[in-house]
């Protein structure tokens, strides 16, 4: 959710690109890539940040070396009354990535990571515990083709027909 309170322009969208890409570039290659000086950069990184475009900096790990080789996907359906405590329930667990809202006869999608099809059992457990849990549906991974972070390649479309 980004807190995003202004247009971006054609250097906001060179930046984020350019992070997307490669976060860890220096402030003195951005300034070269966009013709800006570094404090300038900085500023507009920086705004980026606080406007919630920029959510983070990471390293992606993958799964197998983290020992979190099995992936499975977990529709699950509840009490709309208790969505705050599954929430709540579902930040807490290490093992749940992602969590979804979703249209249908699920309230939530979730991907999980776990280490051992033992472990996916557990984590479904502690899920069918949670409060007005009503039905889960579970898809194992088998093998994972391919997995991307969010990166921007071009601007995006114009919004709103302005």
């Amino acid at each position: 959710m980004t807190k995003q309170k202004r247009q971006l322009d054609a250097i906001d969208w060179r930046l984020v690109r350019a992070l997307s890409a490669d976060g860890r570039q220096t402030l003195r290659a951005l300034a070269q890539e966009v013709e800006l000086s570094e404090p300038a950069v900085r500023d507009r990184v920086q705004r980026l940040e606080h406007d919630g475009v920029i959510t983070s900096y990471r390293a992606v790990i993958d799964p197998a070396a983290a020992g979190r080789a099995a992936a499975a996907f977990v529709a699950i359906r509840f009490d709309h009354g208790e969505r705050e405590a599954v929430l709540e329930a579902l930040l807490a667990d290490t093992d749940v990535l992602e969590a979804h809202e979703v249209a249908g006869d699920d309230c939530y999608l979730l991907k999980l990571r776990v280490a051992s099809t033992e472990a996916l059992a557990d984590a479904l457990d502690r899920i069918r515990a949670m409060p007005s849990m009503s039905a889960t549906r579970t898809t194992v991974v088998l093998r994972t083709l391919f997995e991307r972070a969010v990166t921007v390649v071009d601007d995006p479309p114009a919004r709103g027909g302005a």
